[in-house]
């Protein structure tokens, strides 16, 4: 994917735009720092990005700094959806929690 889409918002948050992937239906938003920016997977940006295609989700797929590649979600994920017209994703609520 086009890493070079992805853009600064301020010192704290990195926003891949709607237009990233095909199917997103709100941006993605990853609480990053400049400096762990630079660690960020490409795996795991995909992941937010992917979060964003899913149905009835609000505002934004969200990811905190301690993103990393998770199953389907990324780990330091975080998403709401419309009660109405959205989902319940088990890679969201995590598979360990039972």
């Amino acid at each position: 994917m086009g890493l070079e889409k992805l853009r600064r918002i301020d010192g704290t948050k990195v926003e891949i735009p709607a237009d990233y992937k095909a199917g997103m239906r709100v941006r993605g938003i990853i609480y990053v720092d400049e400096i762990l920016e630079k660690a960020l997977e490409s795996q795991s940006i995909d992941q937010v990005a992917n979060v964003a295609t899913l149905p009835g989700i609000v505002t934004a797929s969200l990811a905190m700094p301690d993103i990393h590649t998770g199953y389907g979600f990324t780990i330091g994920g975080v998403a709401a959806f419309d009660t109405k017209e959205g989902v319940i994703s088990p890679g969201g609520v995590g598979y360990d929690i039972n």
